[in-house]
């Protein structure tokens, strides 16, 4: 019997105005998309005044640094490359790990920045994308690993 593999989620944040990310080891990310941030700010204050409010009388047990895994059992930063192959037709790049990327479509990271394919690769064969601005043109795996989460940005952008 064979495990399946994880799910993948997806955010699209053309629905969500702020995104906020906290992983195991207690680091945080967060976007703003089309929302003033003194907004946010009020927002996220409100919410921090209603966990308190729900916080239960005794401390806290949880450690970040116990859920924290082992860099060994972290995913490859950069994307693995060895294995990965590009459909130019398609403008489908597929990562080593057999992940497909379609580079027809703008992707956003976790701030808000808009990445499209610039129809070439980087020296080890990850597809280069440009800044929505036009100034910078990173790989997509350091995309992935600096601002990630991406997703694809959504029609009409």
């Amino acid at each position: 019997m064979t495990t399946p593999e994880p799910a993948i989620r997806l955010i699209d944040l053309n629905d969500y105005r702020m995104v906020v990310l906290f992983d195991t080891a207690g680091h945080m990310q967060i976007g703003v998309h089309g929302m003033c941030k003194s907004l946010g700010a009020s927002l996220l204050r409100a919410l921090a005044a209603r966990l308190d409010a729900e916080h239960p009388a005794f401390p806290c047990d949880w450690d970040p640094a116990r859920d924290e895994p082992a860099a060994a059992d972290r995913p490859d930063e950069p994307l693995p490359t060895e294995g990965a192959r590009l459909d130019a037709d398609r403008r489908v790049w597929t990562d080593g790990t057999g992940h497909r990327w379609d580079l027809s479509v703008p992707w956003r990271d976790v701030v808000g920045v808009t990445w499209t394919w610039v129809g070439r690769m980087d020296g080890r064969g990850t597809p280069l994308m440009r800044a929505d601005d036009g100034a910078e043109v990173e790989p997509l795996d350091l995309i992935r690993a600096v601002t990630g989460p991406i997703a694809p940005a959504g029609e009409g952008e």
